[in-house]
C-alpha cells in the first residue's frame, strides 16, 4: 500500500465520522451500520422518483421552469431527460433555489403543474 492509498482511505474514514453524532468510539459500529441501512432505503425512494419523472416528457419540465421561473435555456434539440437533468443539476448546485422551491409549496400551489407540486414537495420533504 502506497501513501496516497492510506491518505485516501482516511479522508474517507473523515468523512464518515464527521457525518456521525459526535460519539463514543464503542457505538460507532452501531452507527455506521444504521448509517447504511438509512442510505439504501433513500436510494430506493430516490430511483424510483427518478423513475417516474422520466416518464414526463419535455413539456412538462418547460412548465416547471416557467412555474419556479428558473434560469434555465432549453434548446430546441434537449430531450426532456436533458431538461430533467438541467433542473436537478441546477437545484443540486443552488441550495438557495431548494429552499425557494420548498416554501412555494406551503404557499398557493393551484396555480402550478402536477409535476411542479411533486418536486416543490420532494424538496420540502427532502
Amino acid at each position: 500500500m502506497k501513501t496516497h492509498e492510506i491518505a485516501k482511505s482516511l479522508t474517507a474514514l473523515a468523512k464518515i465520522l464527521r457525518s456521525l453524532p459526535n460519539q463514543e468510539l464503542a457505538n460507532f459500529g452501531e452507527a455506521v451500520a444504521s448509517t447504511k441501512e438509512a442510505k439504501s432505503v433513500d436510494l430506493g425512494v430516490s430511483l424510483s422518483t427518478l423513475a417516474v419523472f422520466s416518464t414526463y416528457g419535455k413539456t412538462d419540465w418547460q412548465t416547471v421552469i416557467a412555474d419556479f421561473q428558473l434560469p434555465i435555456e432549453i434548446r430546441p434539440r434537449d430531450a426532456a431527460r436533458d431538461v430533467m437533468g438541467k433542473i436537478l443539476t441546477y437545484l443540486a448546485e443552488n441550495n438557495q433555489e431548494r429552499d425557494r422551491i420548498a416554501q412555494k409549496a406551503s404557499g398557493d400551489m393551484e396555480t402550478t403543474s402536477e409535476l411542479s407540486n411533486a418536486l416543490s414537495f420532494l424538496l420540502q420533504n427532502g
